[in-house]
């Protein structure tokens, strides 16, 4: 999707697959995402894991979005070093309780390597005025 700004542009992050309760987000590596030892750094994954969990949580991309989330808390253990030119994040809902949503994400290699696992807990917000026009007009459940 072209719709990211900021951050999330600067990351290239690629949307595989998005549904209402699930987002497979890939991230290319490059020598600006990398450490002194040549793997992704750890806010880079962080950063990943915390898109892709919570796109599952916003139902969509920010163009797609059916609900407005941010996060609440974030639990990331890594689990071997992000290697490799691309890691990609599978996020699942796995709790919808209507005003918080609980999710679970596994980030890989582009070798299928499991780099880190992580958890999420996201909070439905109100449509603020800053918020662009297709997101105030949203319906919140």
């Amino acid at each position: 999707m072209d719709d990211d700004v900021g951050f999330r542009k600067w990351l290239g992050i690629q949307y595989r697959d998005v549904s209402d309760s699930r987002a497979v987000v890939a991230l290319p590596l490059d020598d600006a995402k990398r450490n002194i030892r040549g793997v992704a750094h750890g806010g880079i994954i962080a950063s990943l894991l915390d898109i892709a969990m919570g796109t599952a949580a916003s139902g969509g991309t920010y163009q797609t979005r059916t609900r407005l989330v941010v996060t609440l808390e974030l639990k990331l253990n890594y689990l071997a070093p992000g290697s490799g030119d691309e890691l990609v994040a599978i996020a699942e809902v796995v709790r919808n309780g209507g005003r918080t949503l609980v999710t679970l994400c596994n980030v890989f290699t582009d070798s299928g390597e499991i780099c880190a696992t992580g958890s999420g807990t996201f909070i439905v917000r109100k449509p603020h005025k800053n918020d662009p026009p297709r997101l105030r007009q949203r319906q919140i459940d």
